[in-house]
C-alpha cells in the first residue's frame, strides 16, 4: 500500500477538500484525485462521497480512517527511528494543534524559511496535552498550544483566538437583526460541539449556565474542522474558532450571528518551551503573528 496514497487521504478527510489537501501537500489537485482514486482501486470501492468541492467519507473510508492513520503513524515512527539519518544541529521539530498546524503555521512557516533557509522542520501534531508531553521529552523544541502549565515549562502569549456563533448562509437566522434574536430562541436550535469535557465545551456550557439556557446539543465532533462542515451542511449551529473560519465568512459560507448579550468566549493560544531553551524561536514566532495580525510583513531584523 503506497504511503503517498494514504498521506493524501488523510489530508483530504482532515481539511475538508482535494483542493487543500493538494495546497497542504504542494501537489495539483489531479495528482491528489489520482492517489485517492488509486488507493480506492485497491480497497475496491469509493473512500469519499464527492458531491461538487464538497466531500465526505463513505461508509468505506469510516472503516479505512483509523487503519490510515495507525499505518501513517507506524511508518513516521520507523522512518525517524530506523530509517533517518541523524539529526543535525540545524533542525527545529514544532509540536502543535491541529487548528495551529491548518490555520497558523501555513502563514508563518514561509516567512521563517526564508529566513532561516537551512533549517530543517518538521512538525508534530496533537492535543494540548501532547504537545507539553513532547517539549517536556525533548522530543520538540517548541510547541503552539491552549493555555498550560507545568513547573519546567515557560509560556508565552501567542495569539487570542475568539469563539463566534455561526450558522450556515441560508439559515433563518441570518435575516434577524442581533436585537430580535434571544439565547432561549438559539438555544433550541442543534448544536454541535467540540467533545465533551474539552475547554471549549466547557466555555460554551458556562456561557449557557450564566444565561440560564439549556442548549439542544445534538452532536459532538473532536474536532473544529469537522464542525465547520457540518454547519456549513446545515446540520447545525456551532461556536467555532474565527481562526479556523475567516475564508468561509468572507465568502459567504458561513454566516455570523450575535445574540445579546454577547458571548466573551475567547481562548489564548500560548508558545511553551523547557525553561533552558533558546529563546530566539519563540521570540521570532511571537513577533510573526503579530506581524500578521496587522497585516504588515516581517522584516529581516524580525
Amino acid at each position: 500500500m503506497n504511503m503517498d496514497n494514504i498521506e493524501a487521504f488523510l489530508y483530504a478527510f482532515q481539511l475538508g477538500s482535494f483542493n487543500k489537501a493538494a495546497e497542504a501537500l504542494y501537489l495539483t489537485q489531479p495528482s491528489v484525485t489520482a492517489r485517492i482514486q488509486s488507493l480506492e482501486r485497491e480497497l475496491q470501492g469509493p473512500l469519499f462521497h464527492r458531491d461538487g468541492k464538497q466531500i465526505a467519507l463513505t461508509e468505506r473510508g469510516k472503516q479505512f480512517l483509523p487503519y490510515a492513520q495507525k499505518i501513517l503513524h507506524a511508518y513516521q515512527e520507523i522512518s525517524t527511528t530506523l530509517c533517518a539519518e541523524p539529526v543535525s544541529e540545524k533542525s527545529v521539530t514544532i509540536g502543535c494543534t491541529l487548528l495551529m498546524s491548518t490555520h497558523i503555521l501555513p502563514e508563518i512557516l514561509p516567512i521563517y524559511r526564508e529566513k532561516y533557509p537551512g533549517v530543517n522542520l518538521r512538525i508534530l501534531v496533537g492535543s494540548s496535552a501532547y504537545v507539553m508531553e513532547k517539549v517536556l521529552s525533548k522530543e520538540a523544541d517548541f510547541g503552539l498550544v491552549r493555555t498550560v502549565s507545568h513547573p519546567l515549562i515557560d509560556s508565552y502569549h501567542f495569539h487570542t483566538d475568539t469563539l463566534r456563533l455561526v450558522v450556515p448562509p441560508h439559515h433563518p437566522f441570518t435575516a434577524l437583526p442581533a436585537s430580535k434574536l434571544s439565547w432561549d430562541t438559539v438555544g433550541r436550535e442543534p448544536h454541535i460541539v467540540l467533545a465533551h469535557g474539552t475547554m471549549e465545551w466547557l466555555m460554551v456550557q458556562r456561557h449557557y449556565h450564566r444565561n440560564q439556557i439549556h442548549p439542544h446539543i445534538m452532536m459532538e465532533v473532536d474536532n473544529f474542522e469537522a464542525a465547520k462542515k457540518m454547519v456549513m451542511r446545515g446540520v447545525g449551529i456551532s461556536f467555532l474558532p474565527q481562526l479556523c473560519m475567516q475564508e468561509e465568512l468572507t465568502n459567504g459560507l458561513l454566516h455570523e450571528i450575535s445574540p445579546k448579550p454577547l458571548a466573551q468566549l475567547t481562548r489564548k493560544i500560548e508558545i511553551i518551551c523547557l525553561r533552558e531553551a533558546n529563546r530566539d524561536l519563540v521570540e521570532f514566532f511571537i513577533h510573526a503573528v503579530k506581524a500578521l495580525d496587522r497585516k504588515l510583513p516581517l522584516t529581516k531584523n524580525s
